[in-house]
């Protein structure tokens, strides 16, 4: 195990614990295929299941070299392919934030697209091709991710920049008010089951951003 920031004695030793005899005796926040979520106080400890070792060595590798993008929740410790202990992000994906808000986040594209953007800068392209589902707003307007396993590094430059370059001109079609690029957010929009005014608003909104979202990079 490796401990990136500090944390409290009783987890540290609990996850010392789980590394000599593989087991917790706690209740599930969330589980899936891949890994199994737990609560502990303010923190978030992701168990790798057998099937999920492999993203979960790219996950923490992941998490470990973004940590200075904004989104991305705080490390704390993880053993590659085993755990990983963030921050606990206390925040609604765009289904529960319009149902508890009333309303969609005001910043909804923007943080979509400046969370992918700032990931191509820091060297690491995102194969997950639901991405945004993994988007959390929180109650101070904040945007944070929390999978990361299919984030894979981008060391060549060259490949690198002509992500970025990919991406800032879909945001500049968008600024255009060419939709062709929006299939993808648009099946994500759907899914949350919003309306075609509230897409107008968000694309609306987007547009008057001042300054424009790629030329403020």
């Amino acid at each position: 195990m490796r401990i990136v920031k500090s944390i409290s004695a009783n987890i540290e030793q609990l996850l010392e614990r789980y590394e000599k005899n593989g087991h917790l005796t706690m209740q599930a926040s969330l589980m899936g295929k891949g890994s199994v979520v737990y609560r502990l106080q303010e923190y978030c400890l992701k168990v790798y299941t057998p099937r999920g070792k492999m993203d979960g060595e790219y996950e923490c590798e992941a998490l470990l070299s973004l940590q200075n993008n904004h989104h991305v929740p705080k490390l704390y410790a993880y053993a590659s392919g085993n755990f990983v202990l963030t921050e606990w992000v206390e925040g609604f994906n765009l289904r529960q934030y319009r149902a508890t808000c009333g309303h969609i986040p005001h910043n909804l594209i923007y943080d979509m697209f400046s969370t992918e953007l700032q990931q191509i800068q820091a060297g690491y392209h995102d194969w997950d091709v639901i991405r945004y589902e993994n988007l959390l707003w929180t109650a101070t307007g904040e945007v944070k991710r929390t999978d990361f396993w299919l984030c894979e590094p981008v060391r060549c430059m060259r490949i690198r920049e002509r992500l970025q370059q990919e991406i800032i001109r879909k945001i500049e079609r968008i600024y255009g008010g060419d939709d062709t690029d929006m299939e993808e957010v648009m099946h994500y929009f759907d899914r949350h089951g919003l309306t075609t005014t509230e897409v107008q608003e968000a694309l609306a909104h987007f547009r008057l951003q001042t300054p424009r979202m790629a030329l403020a990079q």
